[in-house]
């Protein structure tokens, strides 16, 4: 007796049970799933979005009356991308931001973590920073590096509030299950010793010459705690007649004095400054971004929608994200940083611009 090919239905139905059965076993076959492993380009989950200055503000001070920094451990306001949940740690890409600030006469406790941290300084004078037993004093405009797993806390010696924009790769590290944490507490201190005078790091390695009798353990970590915003600043407008690059005016990169590369290995950082009445060309490229304004106010153009901004406004673009910047009423200087070194490293970055 000849053998007849399964009905449609009956084909259908067995496909159906065993792609059931694959399930059940935690399989899933890849037929079925194809357009999730072969993107024709990047399906980004994060959203370009904007956190307003003049809405945190307030609700910093509020934060600051409510909750200490010892029941908070460290008392920050977490921007999480509308497109994740809270508990994804997640501001765009492979990168985390937050709003950290303490209260005149406030102290931060020493701990320390795996994921790499920075900070740029938003608003006050006088706080400190202390990173591995050396202490810097922020002024608005610094750039202050926290390497990963160094002991590192925070003091408001001032009479004003101190505020400051966190940079971690804290989505990165949850991806990799590497995330470790660890509280300070040695002969009943809650706050690491003061070992090396202030601003050592700088007297070594942030004056374009070093001490030939040391050889820093970690290269791909800047030994340099804090980029002063003074002389970034002075160098971003001292290259001012510049053509600069016709997609983020004239742009600097902070760098590690040892080998030229990105203070942290997972997270770069720039400064970059927008002309009266520059308008950049649109470009994407794979690494996100967040932008925080330094000084003056513009506007971006990020996937087809108009973000305008002003000082102390942080906005993120997502990768593969097209983006355009203008300045408004004058001249503005922003400060962003990317998880562009991890697309690099494992050669995933990719960039296109507009012709024309």
């Amino acid at each position: 007796m000849t053998s007849r090919s399964p009905l449609p239905n009956d084909l259908q139905a067995q496909r159906d049970a065993f792609h059931a059965e694959l399930q059940r076993m935690s399989i899933i076959p890849l037929w079925l799933n194809l357009s999730t492993a072969a993107q024709t380009e990047p399906r980004v989950e994060g959203v370009p979005h904007i956190w307003r200055w003049r809405d945190i503000k307030p609700m910093m001070l509020r934060g600051g009356d409510l909750i200490s920094p010892q029941e908070a451990e460290r008392r920050v306001l977490m921007l999480i991308n509308p497109a994740f949940d809270r508990k994804s740690a997640r501001t765009v890409g492979m990168i985390f931001g937050g709003i950290q600030f303490l209260m005149p006469g406030e102290t931060a406790e020493s701990h320390r973590h795996t994921p790499n941290a920075h900070r740029f300084i938003i608003e006050g004078e006088g706080a400190y920073t202390a990173v591995e037993g050396e202490r810097t004093i922020m002024r608005k405009g610094d750039y202050v590096t926290t390497p990963a797993w160094k002991w590192h806390d925070h003091g408001n010696e001032s009479d004003q509030p101190m505020a400051w924009l966190d940079g971690l790769d804290l989505p990165f590290v949850n991806l990799l299950d590497a995330n470790f944490f660890e509280d300070y507490q040695e002969g009943g201190l809650h706050t690491q010793p003061v070992t090396r005078r202030a601003e050592d790091s700088l007297h070594r390695w942030g004056r374009g010459l070093r001490p030939t009798w040391e050889e820093p353990a970690r290269p791909d970590i800047s030994p340099l705690l804090n980029y002063r915003w003074e002389t970034s600043r002075d160098s971003l407008h001292a290259l001012r007649h510049e053509p600069g690059s016709p997609y983020d005016g004239i742009i600097l990169e902070y760098v590690n004095p040892l080998n030229g590369k990105s203070p942290l290995p997972t997270i770069s950082a720039w400064l970059q400054l927008l002309r009266k009445d520059e308008h950049t060309r649109t470009h994407r490229h794979t690494s996100s971004t967040i932008y925080h304004v330094a000084e003056g106010g513009g506007g971006s153009l990020i996937g087809g929608t108009e973000y305008l901004w002003e000082e102390g406004d942080t906005f993120v673009i997502p990768s593969w994200a097209e983006h355009e910047h203008w300045s408004r009423g004058g001249e503005a200087v922003l400060f962003s940083y990317s998880d562009r070194p991890i697309l690099k490293a494992f050669g995933f970055f990719r960039e296109a611009v507009q012709e024309g």
